[in-house]
């Protein structure tokens, strides 16, 4: 392939195996991506406040985060899609009044409930560490990207999915750590595919010319929206159903064997 190409990549369980490894394998290859002329963008689940410079040190055109509710080029934000303040008012009563774990994704920071702190695993304290603060500290109600919970016996992922799925998008999360399976909320039609959408216009990108690669429920917008669609060899099995194509193990060197076969580098 010649013709510039907007490439898309999940952080967790796609570029990196998790908590910011990033192989040696795919940093070559975006880094050789980007020199041959195409567009590489992170799109994440992640907050902006949880990129580490060590993943943006691999070189991006810019940044899709909190599940596309929040886009950044060369450093500046340029679009955001933040919760409507009467939604985050009901998702916040609804959780807290189930005692339920559950943080929300702002910009610059997370807030957390005061069961997400005591529940969480060390590693996932160390690695938020920099990023959030607790619920009950005064933070921009109208900057809320995101709700992310973990399921308990308070609360499934159903339902949560029975109680918002009409109003806002839900989607399970990808955090392999026992335990802390559940999901995360959006505002109605913001995704990871809307904001790929976004990006394409942006740059005046014909939609065929879009790849995405990623791992989990909340990428699956993202791989229907883009004319190739890749998931990864370590993914849930429902995306692999619904991809254009099925990447090797991120640890195996997958996204960059990927990115070659299609001649992005």
């Amino acid at each position: 392939m010649t013709s510039r190409k907007l490439i898309f990549l999940d952080i967790d369980g796609t570029l990196t195996s998790f908590f910011n490894h990033v192989p040696a394998s795919a940093l070559n290859a975006c880094r050789a991506a980007r020199e041959n002329g195409h567009l590489l963008y992170i799109a994440t689940g992640r907050s902006r406040a949880q990129i580490s410079d060590s993943i943006l040190e691999v070189g991006f055109d810019g940044i899709v985060c909190s599940g596309g509710a929040y886009i950044e080029i060369d450093g500046q934000a340029v679009f955001s899609a933040f919760l409507p303040r009467i939604t985050l008012e009901r998702l916040i009563a609804y959780f807290s009044g189930r005692d339920a774990r559950y943080s929300l994704d702002l910009p610059e920071k997370i807030i957390a409930s005061p069961e997400f702190y005591s529940f969480a695993p060390r590693p996932l304290l160390r690695f938020l560490r920099n990023s959030y603060t607790p619920l009950g500290e005064e933070f921009d109600r109208d900057r809320v990207c995101k709700l992310v919970f973990m399921e308990s016996e308070q609360v499934s992922f159903e339902d949560a999915r029975n109680e918002f799925g009409a109003d806002c998008e839900i989607f399970r999360n990808s955090i392999p750590i026992p335990g802390l399976s559940g999901g995360e909320i959006s505002a109605k039609g913001v995704h990871k595919g809307s904001a790929a959408a976004w990006v394409s216009r942006y740059y005046g990108v014909d939609r065929k010319d879009t790849f995405a690669f990623g791992d989990s429920d909340n990428d699956r917008a993202m791989l229907e929206y883009a004319g190739v669609g890749v998931a990864m060899g370590n993914g849930d099995e429902a995306l692999k159903r619904i991809a254009d194509d099925v990447a090797g193990h991120v640890r195996r060197g997958g996204l960059a064997k990927a990115l070659k076969k299609y001649g992005l580098v």
